[in-house]
């Protein structure tokens, strides 16, 4: 989420600024407002917990007195009027009329008004950081104000010249090709069992899979990145730090048994973030970190209902290699990752001789988190309109804000840290989605006979050159 300083022109924010960037994501601008009242109401009640505290901390010291100079303790005498009406500005001179007695009910009454109104600070807190959480990161000054992916900017293309058109030959696609390979089960041998979007995957098709996992992550490793195998499931509190709400509902799957109820995750991207919750980094010595998380994914797809419904294009379980980097927040160093991040996809999708395009988001299709998004959107030849771009990456420079919220903090970790927080950046890009991306290589390599195998996978499939259509099922049915 945002820094509340942000909204606080008296602390030299700009809330402005995120005015004009919720303009650009076509998001409601009134909640900036929103988000400054109930900060002053938080202000306003942290003001006069402060000063409460400040008074029972003065019947402290003046009890400390009197015991010292050897007072009675005296009777319980009312207090005066004029000292219950000022409990917010107490001090030590002009509590000396009153005996220890009365100081100690005061201390208790003043007590009473603390609790209350640490209550009232708790629920304004919330309901300040609740609407805070609705706003989305700063965006990029790049990214173009408008809603209609129709205007994502398009950055770069990739063999646009030799890429396969039905206009040339006949081209089948991705379905009609697995279904010939007969390593594709999704009718209902594979419904009846996990329901609609469920899939078995056989033969070539599972060593192709196979071999793209090593191959990716042959491939990060040799630019530096480390391996890593999360959790498939999270608590909900950890989910909740990193997961928009919209995707409680659209795309986590629950989970529920002993113990806490769980989420299961939709990317690696959301227990990578939570593996540096309240955690400390030294700029120099610690970063940047730059993983690769390889995991199976589950999304519940609610919203793409009616979409690509056929294949393993758009599926509620696949596996994905993930690249996340950490990085720190000075000058242009998340941005300069950025470059490395898409740049590394772009390799790897042209080594894999898969045609694409990489283009950048507009800010009012961007997620709360991202202040700017690259896609790199494969070529997939035999679509039924001739050939399309299908989304094969999303790259995405999510600054302070994942950091901010999951308390991912820059320097030593102990008092010698003054100043104001300060929040590494986040960043996270796909490597391989590895259903989209088999899909895409069947479309691309497609044969009379089968599928040729990228030059660079064959190594990790026993040197097989072409998955061949068999003559039969290779299970029977």
């Amino acid at each position: 989420m945002l820094d509340i300083l942000l909204f606080r022109e008296d602390k030299g924010g700009n809330p402005d600024l995120v005015r004009e960037s919720q303009r650009r994501r076509c998001k409601p601008v009134e909640i900036v407002d929103e988000v400054i009242a109930a900060d002053k109401e938080c202000r306003e009640l942290t003001n006069q917990f402060d000063k409460l505290r400040g008074s029972v901390n003065s019947c402290s010291k003046m009890i400390g007195k009197k015991k010292k100079a050897k007072e009675a303790d005296g009777e319980d005498k009312p207090i005066p009027e004029e000292i219950l009406a000022n409990l917010m500005t107490l001090k030590e001179d002009s509590l000396t009329e009153l005996n220890v007695t009365q100081i100690k009910a005061l201390s208790k009454a003043i007590d009473v008004e603390v609790q209350k109104l640490a209550a009232l600070q708790g629920e304004a807190e919330a309901k300040r950081d609740n609407l805070l959480k609705g706003i989305g990161n700063i965006v990029h000054e790049d990214c173009l104000p408008t809603a209609n992916e129709d205007e994502n900017q398009t950055l770069r293309e990739f063999a646009l010249d030799t890429r396969r058109t039905q206009a040339k030959e006949k081209l089948l696609n991705h379905v009609d090709i697995m279904t010939k390979l007969k390593g594709m089960e999704t009718g209902d041998l594979a419904t009846n069992v996990a329901g609609g979007r469920a899939y078995f995957l056989m033969g070539d098709l599972v060593r192709l899979q196979l071999a793209l996992v090593n191959y990716a992550m042959s491939f990060a490793t040799q630019r530096g990145f480390c391996p890593i195998y999360p959790p498939f499931f999270m608590r909900k509190e950890a989910m909740a730090q990193v997961a928009q709400l919209s995707q409680f509902d659209e795309e986590l799957y629950k989970v529920s048994g002993e113990g806490d109820d769980k989420y299961m995750i939709a990317t690696s991207e959301q227990p990578l973030c939570a593996f540096f919750r309240n955690r400390w980094f030294s700029e120099k010595a610690d970063l940047p970190i730059r993983l690769i998380g390889y995991s199976s994914c589950f999304r519940k797809e609610a919203g793409s209902h009616g979409r690509d419904t056929l294949g393993i294009f758009r599926v509620h379980q696949f596996d994905k290699m993930e690249q996340f980097c950490v990085t720190s927040n000075k000058e242009d160093a998340s941005w300069k990752m950025m470059d490395e991040m898409i740049k590394n996809a772009e390799d790897f999708y042209q080594s894999l001789g898969i045609p694409y395009r990489v283009v950048r988001i507009v800010a009012g299709a961007l997620n709360d988190a991202a202040a700017m998004k690259y896609d790199l959107e494969g070529w997939f030849p035999g679509a039924a309109d001739g050939g399309t771009y299908r989304e094969l990456v999303s790259c995405s420079n999510c600054t302070d804000y994942q950091a901010r919220r999951v308390g991912t903090r820059l320097g030593a970790g102990g008092k010698g840290d003054k100043g104001p927080k300060q929040y590494a950046h986040m960043l996270n890009s796909t490597l391989c989605a590895l259903t989209r991306v088999m899909c895409a290589i069947c479309e691309n390599y497609q044969t009379a006979e089968g599928v040729t195998v990228p030059e660079v996978l064959r190594p990790f499939m026993g040197g097989t050159e072409i998955m061949k259509y068999p003559a039969k099922d290779l299970v029977p049915k």
